[in-house]
């Protein structure tokens, strides 16, 4: 009988339980239970921020991993081929909700939704907070990274009437939206950040991307443009972000991801009126578990039937 051990936060393991005859599926609510049934499991289902080398021990030859992120520099890809350990990802699975958190986050940025609220708490009407309000159309966004996320902002971002660059690794190999002349080779970033006014990241965490929004991008971009990033944290220089927030070359910064996760109560970001926090939501919402089961099962069928597995990385 196959068994598929779920280290989740969200009820997968609920969700994937009679999915398919045979399979047994065991909820591991914690790192130890999860270690206890391992060397059993055929297939381990699991997030980055869960991930414990640990974990290596108890798996098999030949077992599966599949996890419910796009994102894996939390996983050790080396150690998974040499111990010749199936590994999947969840790509495609995120593009449309974290391209609408991205859109949440620039919307209530440039249309003071936060100072809104706070008037609303207040039960004060004061019509000068639209003053500073900040018009989409004609402004121009740059995606830094055109996967399936960075696409998927592209699409609304025109849907706005917004001019729009994009960056990736390999611009030929780039067949979406954008016309060839806004599709920029990721090491040409910077010829674009001047007449940037939204820097959306979607981009992989890798040697090449941390630390990319430095002191040198966000000096370069204008004093008026809005940084969001619904990538990773550590894409960000956050002492980079501070000064420049600090010196008003930034007007504020929609954060969904942090070099620290849980953003650490001590944290000057959570007290700054120009920056809006969510805690690594944007990939969540109600369609979540039913979108990553249908993958994980597709895979399961796949891997059952000997054929290749969808978003395979090792």
């Amino acid at each position: 009988m196959p068994v598929v051990v779920v280290r989740h936060d969200q009820p997968i393991a609920e969700e994937l339980e009679g999915a398919r005859p045979g399979l047994s599926v065991v909820d591991a609510d914690t790192r130890a239970d999860a270690l206890a049934v391992l060397p059993d499991a055929d297939a381990f289902v699991i997030n980055p921020t869960n991930w414990d080398d640990e974990y290596l021990d108890g798996l098999q030859p030949g077992t599966w991993v599949q996890a419910t992120s796009t994102g894996y520099a939390a996983f050790p890809l080396e150690a998974f081929e040499e111990r010749d350990i199936v590994f999947t990802n969840a790509v495609g699975n995120f593009g449309p909700p974290v391209a609408d958190h991205a859109f949440a986050l620039i919307l209530a940025l440039a249309r003071g939704v936060p100072a809104c609220l706070d008037q609303q708490r207040d039960r004060r009407w004061d019509r000068a907070v639209g003053d500073a309000l900040v018009d989409l159309q004609g402004r121009t966004l740059t995606v830094v990274g055109l996967g399936d996320v960075g696409e998927s902002v592209v699409r609304r971002a025109l849907g706005f009437d917004m001019a729009v660059y994009g960056t990736k690794r390999d611009p030929d190999s780039y067949g979406g939206r954008l016309p060839d002349d806004r599709v920029l080779p990721a090491d040409d970033l910077h010829e674009v950040l001047p007449e940037t006014d939204v820097l959306v990241l979607a981009v992989p965490l890798t040697d090449g991307t941390r630390g990319l929004v430095d002191d040198d991008a966000l000096s370069a971009l204008p004093d008026s443009a809005l940084l969001v990033n619904v990538a990773r944290g550590p894409v960000v220089d956050t002492e980079a972000l501070l000064a420049a927030l600090d010196a008003g070359e930034l007007a504020g910064a929609g954060l969904d991801v942090f070099e620290a996760e849980p953003l650490p109560e001590s944290s000057p970001l959570w007290d700054r009126d120009e920056v809006v926090v969510t805690p690594h939501v944007a990939g969540r919402s109600r369609n979540f578990v039913g979108r990553f089961v249908e993958l994980f099962l597709t895979n399961y069928d796949r891997r059952t039937a000997d054929e290749a597995y969808v978003n395979r990385i090792v």
